[in-house]
């Protein structure tokens, strides 16, 4: 007799406390429904449930029978659901979110790749500098640069990014290097307007943020203040990946080399363990082809 559905017949007549209803259920008799709860009680060699003309009551031992069989039943179903990674192709949207940076010049092509690998999956992907919540914003993943001030999500590091200050040659020759932290107090500063929010910028550097905020040209975009700096127009602080390109066609040149940034690490943010085959697929991929 099938022990797996004997267990998931006996689940079902402590729930209905009638064995008309699971043998409606189940679609057999209930000459049957006996069958399989008899062979049970055999197997364990004790009463599950007191049988009378009014109905079915559990015993005590009944009662423990039943809390090991549905924590058996779902050990099943997990089971049964986790080989659907192996015989199930991932389909459906995954709403992402990553700040514009990172999301511009290094996650696209990791999504780009992952796309071409998963064609039944879809991803829309937000742009955003401004502090995004997992499950009131509706997303699925959130990447987050820098440190996690909110442990409610499970997050896991994927990766780091190295700021550097760089100017343009035109500048440099025009007003010479800063010698030192200080001293970017005397140039034209390009500053990153989420950084003028942060109280944890200004105790990194030392410096007069006012000063900054007063700058010639600031902006929420570190392409676009790549693009002024390419121009002559001041000194930029970004991460290394984005202006790899430019310091080795020598259009822009490191300055302050003795003063770097600590990293700010890339989080990748999710609402639970238990997600969607899709979104699963996606975290172990950026987990494994998203380097430095």
């Amino acid at each position: 007799m099938d022990r797996l559905k004997a267990i998931e017949i006996f689940i079902s007549v402590c729930k209905e406390k009638n064995f008309s209803k699971v043998a409606t259920k189940f679609d057999i008799s209930t000459t049957m429904v006996s069958k399989y709860v008899n062979f049970l009680e055999k197997e364990v060699n004790i009463k599950l449930l007191n049988r009378s003309t009014r109905g079915q009551n559990i015993t005590e031992a009944g009662e423990v029978y039943l809390n090991k069989a549905k924590a058996l039943q779902k050990q099943y179903r997990d089971l049964v659901l986790s080989m659907d990674d192996f015989t199930k192709e991932p389909e459906g949207l995954i709403n992402v979110n990553a700040p514009h940076n990172f999301g511009t010049h290094v996650l696209t092509t990791i999504i780009a790749d992952f796309l071409e690998a998963n064609p039944a999956i879809r991803i829309d992907l937000t742009l955003s500098d401004t502090l995004t919540d997992v499950v009131l914003d509706n997303y699925d993943i959130v990447f987050r640069v820098g440190d996690l001030k909110d442990a409610s999500y499970i997050s896991k590091r994927v990766f780091s990014q190295q700021l550097i200050f760089c100017a343009s040659p035109k500048y440099l020759k025009t007003n010479g290097p800063p010698k030192n932290i200080t001293d970017l107090e005397n140039h034209h500063f390009l500053g990153f307007k989420p950084w003028f929010d942060s109280s944890n910028f200004k105790k990194e550097f030392r410096i007069d943020l006012l000063h900054l905020q007063t700058s010639r040209f600031i902006s929420n975009n570190g392409s676009a203040l790549k693009n002024a700096a390419l121009k002559g127009i001041g000194i930029i602080l970004q991460p290394y990946h984005l202006l790899e390109e430019s310091i080795q066609s020598g259009e822009l040149i490191r300055v302050l080399e003795g003063c770097q940034p600590k990293v700010r690490n890339v989080h990748l943010l999710y609402a639970d363990k238990k997600q969607p085959l899709k979104v699963r697929k996606f975290i172990d991929f950026v987990s494994e082809n998203l380097t430095n």
